[in-house]
Formats: C-alpha cells, structure tokens, sequence
C-alpha cells in the first residue's frame, strides 16, 4: 500500500461527500499509474447523517463510526494505526484536491529520502491563498507577532512574520518548518520513530508539534508548489476572532509546556499572555470603530445639512435663529432619525433599505408629535422636518455607496451569476439554484456562462449568451462585473476549480459549486441544500 488517506468528520456530511468526491478522483489516477490507496473516515459521533452517506455512496471508504467526539489528534490517530500506507495523508473534510494532487505529492515525496512531511499549497472558497499552508516554528517571538496580529504590519518579513514564512514564496517548492494539518501528508515509517498526533491536544497545534518533532527526528518538511488545494474552512475564516485567539493560546500553552523547558518556556508563556491582551483590545476596538464609524459619518452630514437648511429656510423667510438654540436642536433631530433608523435594524448587515425606511418614517413622526411640545425656541419650523425625510436617507445612501466602493460591507445586492459549466448541466444548475435562492433578489435577463468545451458552444442557444473558455474568467469578470461564480460540479473538475479560483482571488466574487445530481450547493460560507 502506498498511500493512506485519513479525514475526521465530525458533522459536515455535505463538505465530506464533495471530499470524497475529489479523493476518489485522485485515487483513480494513483491506480492508472501502478500505486495503491486507501481511503479512512473517523467520523466523531456526528449527527448530520454523515455514516450513512459514506455507506451508500462511497462504500471502498473504511469507515470508523466512533460513538464519541474523539477531538483531531485522537481520531487520526485511531485511523493511523490502522493504515498500511507508506505514506500517510490527514486531510480536512472541508477540502476538494485536484485529481493528480495525489500522484504528484507521492512522485515528489518518494524522490527525497530524508522528507518527513508535505503541505501544499491552500486556497480559500473565495480562492485566496491561505498564508497557513506554509509555517515556522512558533518561537516566543513569532507566537507574539502573530497572535497579536502585528505581523499584518510588515507580511514580507523574516522577523516580524516568521510564524506564515512571509519571505518565502507561495510559488516555489521548498523547506519550510511546520505543515497545516488540513493538508498533511507524512512518511509513516517516520511517525513510527517519532510518534503520533500528541493527543493533549484536541484542536490546534497538534500539527505544530508534529510537525517539529518530525524535524528534531532528523527529517525535513517541505512546502510542494506542484498542486493545490481548496480548503473551504480555513485559518484564516477564524484568526480575526478572539475566540480562536484564546484557543489557539491554550494549544501554545501546551506546546511551550512540551518543547520548552525553564526559562524558555516561562518567556513564552509570557510572550503569548501579553500577545492576547494585545489583541483583544485591539479586537474590541475595531469593533467599537467599525461600529461607530458609520453612524458618526452620517449624523455629522445629517446635521449640517439639517443647518445649512435652516439657515437658508431662515433667509427666505427673513426669520433671525438663535444659534445657540438651533445648533443642538438641530444635531438632536438628525440624532433621533438615526436613532430610529438603528432600531429598526438599519445597521445590521446586510444593509437593509427598507429598515431604513421604516427608521426615516418613525423618526419624523416622533418628530413630528413632540414638536408642539417644545420650548418655542426650539420649534423652528416643520418644514424643517419634510426637509430632514428627505434628505437623511439620502446622506445615509450617499455615505454607504462610498463606504461599499472603498472596501466596506455592501448591504442587499442582487446577484450577477457566472456560470461555468457545460451545455448539458447549465439548465441544471439554473433551477437548483432559482430553489435555493428563492428568497433572494433575482436578476432577470440573459443568462451568461463559460463552457469547459468552447467548442460545443451553441450561438442559438437561447437565452444563454456564451462568453467563451473556463480560461476567459478572469476578464468576463473584470468586463462583466459579475460578482458570483457557479461552477458545475458534475462537468467541472477538481482541477479546473481550484486553478479558476485562484486566478480570480477577488474578494467581492462568491465562488459556489452546483452538484445537480444531488441537490447539493458548496460554498465559502458553507454547506447548502437545494
């Protein structure tokens, strides 16, 4: 056996059937060219219906059912001492390989007698490059630079990041330190001299410590740019969130206990303590920032609006304000139609307009029923607040159209679908997701796709306008604007996938992936049912 594949499931049925998919894909050309491999799932007590898919439709997987969350470390670890292979790959459930991801990773393992472990390249589901699929040894200070956060400042670096290798680059095959345990492919007799996953361990840095027990055993790890991965559910989906923050801290606690000893190990526990109180204020300031921003933006341009009025209102009129008076009052009043509009959830994301509408609607008629009741300094005129429903969702929509242009959250926008697939799965594809997507805003027209097989373009074909090749993508996108890419998984391959999505890596495109024959949708922001 030379090849043994190794996935923990644990409640993702819908990402480990498209896993399986690839795997076998990857299998069949091990075999075509004379190697052997299996293929283990532990599945940790799930729920979700997972065994039983692996039963009806991937029955050549041997399936360890456990009636218990057994955690990363022990569940590979259960599958490893039950495999043959000499070489041994522990891979995410949440991931899709190419087809010869498997043959090239053997090819190039097998020519290096002294290499432990291989990581490959990762991309995300939007086909962003996950800075994780190379990294160095979590030193005290590399864990501080990252975990803090800090590392962003300078990405290229040696120093600063040394924890992803930053000045190594994702295009070039070489030595790197430690390997991604979404992709981690080792040499079992090695594992045999070295020992297992460490099994304190239950989620992050069993792959670190792996990983460098493997380099003080005398072996190399090494980063291979031949092939490429998705891996939908990444590092970097969680490393802006403290929760992950803490809980990568406790893996780092356990490694410093492990491998550094007395002093070293005092400092690094330090260092980590210090870089978690770094980033979580840095975390509740951003967020506290990121949530005063916008409505700070728009009541000081509400507000001057709201004077500029008045004050041309009162020439008009020949009527003379007391400033003194009109200045708060009329901040007041753009405050209570912001207020409103924030009650009504017109901050909430996505940005829903008719939630600011109904906040515009009720903040005039609070206006409106408590101005007989002020002071008569302060009532100025009503006309003022026809004014104000007015122009207040203007500021609003003005201010968030530039803060979506420059890189800001977009609220409710109406899809504009690529399609790559061919002639046989398009119509498919359209219906599967018209039942998914039932509630969301519909772009009505022609539909536009890629093919895989230009050459079996129809120009007839109605309704669908053809724009050319899956190598076209990346300038419909840039021509088109489209800002959701569905690929057939029936017609497109592993291989196809991956390279399309890496040559767009554009943040504002939402990569999906349609399976027709089953009813199944697989996207970066997870699994979907049609």
């Amino acid at each position: 056996m030379d090849v043994s594949v190794i996935i923990v499931n644990y409640n993702v049925e819908h990402f480990l059937s498209q896993c399986l998919l690839s795997v076998r894909a990857g299998v069949a050309v091990l075999e075509q060219a004379g190697y052997a491999a299996e293929v283990f799932v532990v599945d940790n007590n799930s729920v979700d219906g997972s065994c039983a898919m692996v039963r009806r439709q991937f029955p050549e997987v041997h399936l360890i059912d456990s009636k218990e969350n057994l955690g990363f470390s022990k569940g590979n670890n259960l599958a490893i001492r039950q495999s043959k292979g000499r070489w041994v790959l522990l891979l995410n459930p949440d991931t899709i390989i190419q087809e010869d991801t498997l043959l090239k990773c053997l090819e190039y393992a097998d020519a290096r007698p002294r290499l432990g472990g291989l990581g490959v390249p990762m991309v995300d589901g939007a086909g962003r490059y996950l800075p994780e699929s190379k990294r160095g040894i979590p030193t005290p200070s590399a864990a501080f630079w990252k975990i803090s956060g800090l590392y962003r400042l300078a990405p290229r670096s040696a120093r600063l990041n040394r924890y992803y290798m930053g000045n190594l680059s994702k295009d070039e095959s070489q030595p790197i330190e430690i390997l991604s345990g979404a992709f981690m492919w080792m040499r079992a007799s090695a594992l045999d001299e070295v020992g297992l996953l460490d099994e304190q361990y239950f989620m992050y840095g069993e792959d670190i410590d792996l990983s460098w027990r493997l380099m003080k055993g005398g072996y190399e790890n090494h980063y291979f740019a031949g092939t490429s991965i998705v891996h939908y559910k990444g590092e970097s989906t969680k490393k802006g969130s403290l929760n992950y923050v803490l809980v990568f801290y406790r893996a780092m606690q356990i490694f410093a206990r492990t491998h550094f000893s007395g002093r070293g190990g005092r400092a690094m526990q330090w260092v980590i303590q210090l870089a978690i109180y770094l980033r979580a204020a840095l975390a509740i300031a951003s967020r506290v920032s990121k949530s005063v921003a916008l409505p700070a933006v728009e009541w000081l341009l509400s507000w001057a609006g709201l004077v500029f009025f008045l004050q041309q209102y009162g020439a008009w009129q020949h009527i003379r304000y007391d400033w003194d008076m009109a200045l708060p009052a009329t901040g007041a009043y753009a405050f209570v139609w912001l207020a409103a509009v924030k009650l009504q959830g017109g901050y909430d994301q996505p940005w829903r307009w008719n939630a600011v509408a109904k906040g515009i609607v009720i903040g005039t008629i609070v206006l409106l029923a408590t101005y007989g009741l002020l002071p008569e300094s302060l009532r100025f005129s009503r006309a003022i607040f026809l004014f104000g429903a007015g122009f207040v969702p203007g500021v609003i929509a003005g201010v968030r159209a530039i803060f979506t242009r420059f890189g800001g959250s977009a609220g409710e926008s109406t899809p504009k679908r690529l399609y790559i697939s061919g002639p046989a799965d398009l119509m498919p594809m359209q219906d599967l997701i018209r039942t998914h997507d039932v509630l969301e805003p519909v772009a009505f027209g022609d539909v536009y796709a890629l093919s895989i097989h230009p050459s079996s373009i129809d120009a007839s074909d109605n309704g669908v306008q053809w724009l050319g090749g899956i190598d076209s993508l990346s300038d419909a996108i840039r021509v088109h604007q489209f800002n959701e890419v569905i690929m057939s998984g029936r017609e497109v391959s592993a291989g196809q996938m991956i390279r399309a999505m890496s040559l767009v890596s554009n943040k504002h495109v939402r990569f999906r992936i349609a399976w027709t024959d089953d009813g199944q949708i697989v996207g970066a922001g997870g699994p979907e049912r049609g």
